[in-house]
């Protein structure tokens, strides 16, 4: 299982804030795994248009964020 941390940057003060977390419990990889993770996390934790562009981190990784648009 990965675990991805869920962050957005406040509007209002452009801070960043983890809003929650998703977690992959696929046993394969597959060919958007990363992708479909954001766009879960995006239908999850998105609640309004502000909060459309947030961003996944796989946790213990040094990997890049990757990032929704809106």
């Amino acid at each position: 299982m990965k675990t991805y941390a869920v962050y957005r940057i406040g509007y209002w003060n452009n801070k960043l804030e983890l809003i929650g977390k998703v977690v992959e419990r696929r046993k394969e990889e597959r060919k958007n795994n990363a992708a479909d993770m954001l766009r879960w996390a995006q239908k999850i934790y998105a609640a309004s248009s502000i909060d459309s562009s947030i961003f996944i981190v796989k946790e213990g990784s040094s990997d890049a964020p990757i990032f929704g648009g809106a």
